[in-house]
C-alpha cells in the first residue's frame, strides 16, 4: 500500500516544483533562538546518516519542531494541524519543508498514508507519541499513532529528548530567554509486525522509556551550541523535487 502511495503522490507532483523553505526557517530561528539563550544539540551522530527513520520526542512546547528540525544533521518532516495550511503564507512555509496536515481528533488516512510514503522515500519522520504537549515538562503516555509507524515499517527510530523550549515559548506563547537543548539517543528497531492493541500498548510504553532514558542518558554528556548559519541541508526524497498536491 505505501508503495502505491508514494508512486501516486509522485505522479501527482509531476511537473510543480516544491519552494524550498527549510533553509529560510533555520536560519531565521536559529538567529532568534541565539538571542534568546541559544540552541544546543547532543547525539547528533545517533541520527543515521541515509535512509528512513523515525523521530519520537516528548512535546512541551511549540518550539519542539523548530528546535529538532534545527539541531538534526538531516532534514526533519512534521506533520502540522490542517488548520495552518489555511493561513496562505504560513501554508506556503510548511509545504516547503514538507510538512503535510493532520486532522486532529479524528482518523485521518491521508496523515497516515504520507507518514507511511516518507518513510518509504527514505525521510526523516518525527512523530510526538503523547499525541499533546505537556508543558510542564513531564513525560506523558504514548498515543497509539507513532507506534504504529514503528511496528509497520520496522525502520530505524531514534528518541529525542527537548528540554527548555516551554520555558523559551511558554504555554501563553511569551517569549523568554532559555537555553534549549536537543538530545538524540541511540537508534533502535521493533520486529516488522502485525500492529495489534497488545503490541501498539507495549511498543508505545517502549517508545516513552526509550525517551526518558535519553534524557538520563545524556544529562551529563557535553551539549555543543548551533551557531545561526545558511548552510542548506540537502533535500532528500521525491518531494525535493516536485510539489505535493496532495496537501
Amino acid at each position: 500500500m505505501a508503495g502505491d502511495t508514494a508512486a501516486s503522490l509522485r505522479g501527482r507532483r509531476a511537473g510543480r516544483a516544491t519552494p524550498d523553505t527549510y533553509w529560510l526557517l533555520q536560519g531565521v530561528t536559529l538567529a532568534v533562538m541565539n538571542v534568546l539563550g541559544g540552541l544546543f544539540v547532543k547525539g547528533e551522530g545517533n541520527v543515521p546518516k541515509t535512509g528512513p527513520v523515525l523521530l519520537v520526542s516528548n512535546h512541551v512546547s511549540y518550539l519542539d519542531p523548530v528546535s529538532i528540525g534545527d539541531a538534526s544533521p538531516r532534514r526533519v518532516v512534521f506533520m502540522a494541524k490542517h488548520e495552518l495550511f489555511q493561513i496562505k503564507p504560513l501554508g506556503f512555509l510548511l509545504r516547503g519543508v514538507d510538512s503535510f496536515p493532520v486532522r486532529r481528533g479524528e482518523p485521518d488516512r491521508g496523515a497516515f498514508k504520507n507518514t507511511l510514503a516518507m518513510l518509504e522515500e527514505g525521510r526523516v519522520v518525527c512523530i510526538f507519541p503523547e499525541g499533546k504537549r505537556m508543558t510542564e515538562g513531564t513525560l506523558g503516555e504514548a498515543e497509539s499513532g507513532a507506534a504504529v509507524f514503528a511496528l509497520k515499517t520496522g525502520c530505524p527510530i531514534v528518541p529525542v529528548y527537548v528540554d527548555g523550549t516551554n520555558k523559551m515559548l511558554d504555554h501563553k506563547g511569551r517569549l523568554r530567554r532559555a537555553r534549549v537543548t536537543v538530545a538524540f539517543g541511540k537508534p533502535f528497531t521493533f520486529p516488522k509486525g502485525r500492529a495489534n492493541r497488545e503490541a501498539l500498548e507495549a511498543a508505545g510504553r517502549e517508545l516513552m522509556a526509550a525517551i526518558a532514558r535519553t534524557r538520563d542518558e545524556m544529562a551529563n554528556v557535553p551539549a555543543r551550541r548551533i551557531r545561526p548559519h545558511w548552510i542548506r541541508k540537502p533535500r532528500e526524497g521525491s518531494r525535493a523535487r516536485a510539489h505535493p498536491q496532495s496537501v
